[in-house]
């Protein structure tokens, strides 16, 4: 009996160290610098929207105290603005705002101001942990607000985010209605995103992992892993949403966007799967059909 016990306490410490380990890949990342993303983005062939950070466009820093951290960030004003819109940008996972240049060109090309901003836990922003949504998407609702106000109640604002930032900004929907969402490469529900991820290691052992996984994240660092389920959210939101999405991402499986446009309210919503495209990379395989499929979107929802 007491062989047995010991045992069965040196497999509950192994399962615990595991499911730690696979948590901690989500909440203390690797972290990009800003050079290292700077050299990362431009070597993927946006050095233009870097000469246009760096050279022209107008920008203004902001600072956001909100939900026990600092968010850092920044409004880039369009010299020709179409109308008073914005264009809020989320970047993913061990990102930062450098992420959001590519994207923000685009936007500004289209006659939109651009705010984009490092996320909790990234770049210039402080933060314990990400928490790959939750907490993310109420900063992002105060971003929201901070915007209103900067650029009056009447503006017309937009959210597009990539990977975390998608799903992020997929889940702010819970607290306010943008006018569109724009979501590249989103998960769905972040347990399932869990299982998929552990799977591919522990196969049939993913489940119990992921089941200690919630709980060592719930009762140690307050974050609710099923609680965050951008399509529990979504089905619930009457606001258009158009999903991009590579068809051979590995990371975050396409049938993510698929099952989210199935739940959606809004007859505006649509998907675009890249061919070829691995995660958060739609923009890198195509861009001159990213752009276009943007502008189409922003058409159709009467937003350009």
């Amino acid at each position: 009996m007491i062989i047995l016990l010991l045992i069965l306490a040196i497999l509950l410490i192994v399962l615990f160290r595991i499911a730690q380990k696979c948590l901690n890949i989500v909440i203390l990342p690797k972290q990009y610098s800003f050079s290292e993303l700077r050299n990362y983005e431009i070597g993927k062939g946006f050095k233009d929207a870097f000469d246009k950070y760096d050279n022209e466009w107008h920008r203004e820093d902001f600072s956001l105290d909100v939900n026990g951290v600092t968010i850092k960030g920044e409004i880039i004003r369009n010299d020709h603005p179409k109308g008073n819109k914005v264009a809020i940008i989320a970047h993913g996972h061990t990102a930062n705002r450098y992420a959001c240049l590519k994207y923000a060109d685009l936007f500004y090309r289209a006659g939109y101001h651009a705010v984009i901003f490092d996320e909790r836990h990234f770049g210039d922003s402080t933060g314990d942990i990400c928490t790959l949504g939750q907490e993310e998407a109420k900063d992002l609702r105060d971003i929201f607000r901070f915007t209103k106000e900067k650029f009056g109640e009447d503006c017309i604002i937009g959210i597009h985010g990539e990977s975390m930032g998608a799903a992020t900004s997929l889940l702010v929907l819970q607290y306010m209605k943008p006018d569109f969402v724009i979501a590249d490469c989103p998960f769905a529900d972040s347990v399932v995103l869990f299982k998929e991820f552990v799977r591919k290691s522990m196969g049939i052992f993913s489940s119990l992992v992921v089941w200690t996984v919630c709980q060592i994240a719930k009762v140690r660092y307050h974050y609710d892993v099923k609680g965050t389920s951008p399509i529990r959210v979504v089905k619930d939101a009457d606001v258009p949403i158009c999903f991009m999405h590579g068809n051979a991402d590995t990371l975050i499986d396409c049938h993510h966007s698929k099952d989210m446009l199935a739940v959606c309210r809004n007859k505006n919503s649509e998907l675009h799967l890249f061919d070829g495209a691995e995660h958060a990379r739609s923009i890198v395989s195509d861009p001159e059909g990213y752009e276009a499929i943007l502008k189409d979107f922003l058409k159709k929802c009467d937003m350009l």
